[in-house]
């Protein structure tokens, strides 16, 4: 067998770490010894890697999900470790003792890892895990597959039966349906001259959505995890009050009204016009007010107008998404307290793609 000569190891050394792009360096670490608190940094890879090094990285699974980790040194002439999130990240993706992982550098200090078993086989769950920062406060599965994320096993699905005695209080029957063009008349109404109440400047665009076509079965996916979601509050004796909506065109890419169910809103909502404080749990984005307002005319209806399309473009909502809206906070009259909902979201389609403005007007 030929062997190379020691000014092509040179060569080869130097183009690798010089002249190939840092996006196609990577590294592996066998887990042994007390790898579930830190990890060291092979030291070839710190010497001759030629991005800047940065004191936190974020870890990728093959989930897609996200791990922030950071990069510090114990003493001088040791290697670099990762050790603050390093030990979330080994509990998430249930990394064990002789497991291989594989970290390949994607750029923007991030890492996409690869986890193997002792069996030379990838580990199936690294394609489902969760960060657990994102779930504390539902379930403690950090698993994609649990039935509050990503696919939902059959099983369950016909356990979240729809047929429920009290499925009616979740979702709109028809005769609200019905009721949201009655909202767009008269939202087209007030745009001709008359209130002014609730206006927004997005509120009078078109929105074009940039979500790749929905597979078969999709469109019912969102709806199918959210009945299972309230579910699962019911079996953990969650208390709070609850209504759920699937978003329509007239919910996410025109007009931007939604109405509460009616008999859910006349048992649950301040019977006057006020505010309600919309929060996402998990997300960093903080909490939206968003205006509801009871209409007037031959169908009453408790609405969040105002606002609302703020709330639904920085949430990313599509048709066929769907919210369960928890009352956290009752509110009462006179603005003495305001309601407060946390707003769940299940989406069709997981990869999330900003909506277009249209120059068409609604």
């Amino acid at each position: 067998m030929g062997k190379k000569c020691e000014g092509c190891k040179i060569a080869e050394n130097y183009n690798y770490w010089s002249e190939l792009p840092a996006t196609k360096h990577q590294f592996f670490k066998v887990m042994y010894g007390d790898f579930e608190h830190q990890m060291n940094i092979p030291q070839k890879f710190m010497e001759c890697f030629k991005e800047k090094l940065s004191p936190w990285y974020t870890l990728i699974a093959p989930s897609k999900h996200k791990w922030k980790i950071r990069l510090s040194s114990t003493y001088d002439e040791r290697p670099l470790v990762f050790t603050d999130g390093w030990k979330q990240f080994v509990r998430d993706n249930g990394v064990e003792t002789n497991d291989f992982l594989v970290f390949r550098f994607v750029g923007d200090s991030s890492f996409e890892v690869s986890v193997f078993d002792k069996s030379g086989c990838e580990k199936e769950g690294c394609h489902f895990s969760i960060n657990s920062n994102s779930i504390s406060r539902r379930f403690s599965c950090t698993s994609n597959l649990h039935i509050n994320h990503g696919s939902v096993a059959k099983e369950e699905i016909e356990i979240c039966d729809s047929s429920s005695e009290d499925y009616s209080l979740w979702k709109e029957d028809e005769e609200e349906t019905e009721d949201v063009s009655h909202v767009i008349t008269e939202e087209k109404r007030e745009r001709r001259g008359g209130s002014s109440e609730g206006k927004f400047p997005q509120s009078q665009k078109y929105f074009i959505s940039n979500r790749r076509d929905l597979k078969p079965g999709e469109k019912k996916r969102a709806s199918k995890m959210a009945e299972c979601y309230r579910r699962s509050m019911k079996d953990n004796k969650r208390v709070f009050p609850v209504f759920q909506i699937t978003m329509l065109p007239t919910h996410v890419y025109r007009g931007f009204n939604l109405t509460i169910p009616k008999v859910w809103a006349n048992k649950h909502m301040i019977k006057e016009s006020h505010e309600v404080e919309l929060r996402v749990p998990d997300s960093t984005k903080g909490s939206w007010r968003v205006g509801c307002r009871w209409t007037k005319g031959g169908s009453i209806q408790c609405q969040l107008r105002s606002k609302w399309p703020v709330f639904v473009l920085e949430n990313n909502l599509e048709e066929h998404d769907t919210c369960v809206f928890e009352l956290i906070q009752k509110g009462i009259s006179d603005d003495v307290r305001t309601p407060i909902f946390n707003v769940h979201i299940f989406r069709t389609v997981d990869h999330i793609v900003p909506l277009t403005v249209s120059t068409r007007m609604v």
